[in-house]
């Protein structure tokens, strides 16, 4: 004969209050959550000026960080190249021109090098010759 007495051992007790309060508690968590993200106000209609301004302020302190490397290593390569995109990435024409110089010195046979400098060069001439490269406006004629 098969024994229908099933009877239910503490560890059974156990195994089954225990998942009856871990799935609670993952339901209330997520509750929780939920509500929280319905109370919070969107993050979405912050202006995008913030972030600009954020990405400034790291492009400084990362300028900052590689000036202080060129004054302990001033033949940093790496330190040089990074100083000289960062200045080129805020339009510094001027800065950038004496760093790419150095570069161009240290390494002349770096043809990227050479390539850039020109090209820091022309954009010099060109700021500072603005009349060379806009047309002229069209003569008015007295009537």
């Amino acid at each position: 004969m098969v024994n229908t007495n099933k009877k239910t051992t503490p560890k059974q007790i156990f195994r089954r209050v225990l998942v009856i309060l871990s799935g609670l508690s993952f339901f209330s968590f997520s509750i929780f959550g939920v509500v929280k993200m319905l109370k919070s106000p969107s993050n979405a209609n912050q202006p995008q000026q913030q972030e600009t301004d954020s990405a400034q302020a790291i492009l400084e302190k990362e300028a900052q960080g590689y000036k202080l490397v060129l004054q302990r290593e001033p033949d940093n390569i790496f330190a040089l190249e990074k100083l000289v995109q960062i200045y080129l990435s805020g339009g510094d024409l001027a800065s950038a021109l004496p760093l790419m110089e150095k570069l161009v010195s240290l390494q002349p046979e770096n043809q990227s090098y050479q390539e850039a400098l020109s090209f820091i060069k022309q954009g010099l001439a060109q700021q500072n010759n603005p009349s060379t490269n806009t047309p002229n406006p069209p003569s008015q004629s007295p009537e």
